[in-house]
């Protein structure tokens, strides 16, 4: 008996170690590792794909998509570089079709396109990271909206020491960008990590922000038609009515226009001009990153913003427009520029290199937070 029980032993221990040889062999398990960034900047990437026939990789750092070549083990790999530092999307297209790298769980939070990121470190982009000083927290809200009828989300970044003492603070709204959610502001645009660094550099007033969800379910217009104004307008009641109500009573905030901002990339820049300039009795602070409005809506719905532009002046903190020279957004911009000029509204502006891209936006959110409320 003792030896069948040896041997059945033995023969359960050979199996088990010959089937964690056979499970190590099969390629579905191969350890992919993807992004690989190099000390001189250039950039590996890498899918395992063996059955697809073409793959390419696109991204903002490149002018166009380039194609991986595939090695016998079916792996498609391309090197790149090297890669001004900052923080990139990029997706792969296999066969086709769009995708995001399943080896890198630094994803791009979408509605309409499926993109990592790859972050590419030095200079401006040490701001950009979590570094050795004190952090804030990002909470994940929801509230219901009585304008919607449904139930939204929000998130929400309170600063270093907020759980620690019973202060008040000013709050920033911060609003995504067309096809964006609530949470990329916070995974693409890294506000919390900006935040706490410039908190510690003494750069920036500790502040809540406040990272709304912007798709208003109405669809997206153009920006350029009339039609926009409606789902703007859309957003400023749910602003008013329930998200400043929903961070009022749950949060210890500075209830005041002086010590409220507001500022949206893309749609959320839209958002953002038309909202600050609506509740004009709750903003001093009111950005917009690569942005408009355009002359009917302004003349249509701001009569109290440009019919006493020296009232505007005197009680506008800030009114604050960023846009990059290759955005496709580039001349509406300035145009809105010269709109607020012609009625001689004071405004402060920031035109840079680029497009429409991320890596501006956070640009411009870093410039915006070492302005507010001082």
């Amino acid at each position: 008996m003792v030896k069948k029980i040896s041997l059945n032993f033995i023969i359960v221990i050979s199996l088990t170690f010959l089937s964690c040889i056979v499970f190590a062999q099969r390629p579905w398990t191969q350890t992919i590792e993807s992004p690989i960034v190099h000390s001189d900047k250039t950039v590996t990437f890498n899918l395992k794909a063996p059955d697809a026939k073409k793959v390419e990789i696109s991204s903002q750092f490149l002018k166009g998509s380039q194609i991986l070549k595939k090695d016998t083990s079916g792996i498609w790999t391309i090197t790149l570089g090297p890669i001004e530092p900052d923080i990139y999307p990029y997706n792969f297209i296999v066969d086709g079709i769009l995708v995001a790298d399943p080896n890198n769980i630094n994803i791009f939070p979408n509605e309409r396109f499926k993109s990592s990121l790859v972050d590419i470190p030095g200079g401006k982009t040490e701001l950009y990271v979590s570094q050795n000083v004190p952090h804030g927290n990002v909470t994940y809200c929801y509230y219901y909206s009585e304008t919607l009828k449904t139930v939204r989300p929000l998130l929400i970044y309170t600063p270093p020491g907020y759980n620690e003492n019973k202060n008040k603070y000013p709050v920033f709204y911060l609003v995504s960008g067309t096809t964006d959610t609530e949470e990329t502001w916070f995974k693409v645009g890294r506000t919390n990590f900006i935040l706490d660094n410039l908190i510690a550099q003494n750069k920036a007033v500790p502040m809540i922000v406040v990272m709304p969800y912007g798709n208003m379910l109405c669809g997206t217009p153009d920006p350029n038609t009339i039609q926009a104004a409606d789902m703007y307008k859309l957003f400023s009641d749910d602003l008013s009515t329930n998200i400043i109500p929903y961070v009022e009573n749950n949060y210890r905030v500075i209830g005041d226009r002086e010590h409220r901002a507001i500022a949206g990339f893309s749609r959320g820049g839209g958002q953002s001009l038309f909202a600050g300039f609506m509740n004009f009795d709750k903003f001093s602070w009111i950005c917009s990153y690569s942005a408009f409005l355009t002359r009917e809506v302004f003349d249509k719905y701001f009569e109290n913003i440009y019919g006493n532009s020296a009232f505007t002046n005197k009680e506008t903190n800030l009114l604050w427009l960023g846009v990059g020279r290759e955005d496709f957004l580039y001349k509406q911009a300035v145009t809105f520029a010269e709109i607020l000029k012609s009625y001689n509204i004071e405004y402060k502006s920031l035109i840079t290199d680029g497009g429409h891209t991320w890596m501006n936006a956070r640009h411009y959110l870093t410039e915006t937070l070492q302005l507010f409320f001082k």
